[in-house]
């Protein structure tokens, strides 16, 4: 009883992490564009890796840690292209560049332009 007792509390808190990670994200896409705050997001995300980091080394191989690393560590290799796509010195003449890239249109004054 004590085994699973222990391994129910380190559940826990691996995925409260994850839901914690996984709203954040998901709250990431509703932004609009214009009212990205970078520096906040990167924040959070520095504050997930390092809560992940600290979580208990048995769960290191867990298929659900796993999972949530990765999910921290995608969304962290994305914002280095977010930071300078926000940047406001980039002007329109560099998002038409990025919108002949990935052949299509970006509005990012539009309101519906989400991150």
């Amino acid at each position: 009883i004590q085994r699973i007792k222990k391994e129910l509390g380190l559940l826990q808190k691996l995925y409260s992490l994850y839901n914690s990670v996984i709203n954040a994200v998901q709250g990431y896409y509703d932004i609009v564009w214009i009212e990205v705050d970078i520096e906040s997001i990167n924040g959070e995300i520095i504050d997930f890796q390092n809560r992940c980091r600290k979580l208990p080394k048995a769960m290191k191989n867990w298929a659900a840690y796993l999972e949530l690393k990765q999910q921290i560590d995608d969304f962290n290799e994305c914002c280095p292209l977010l930071e300078s796509l926000a940047n406001k010195a980039l002007i329109d003449r560099h998002w038409e560049q990025v919108a002949t890239l990935c052949e299509c249109k970006f509005d990012i004054h539009n309101e519906n332009f989400l991150l």
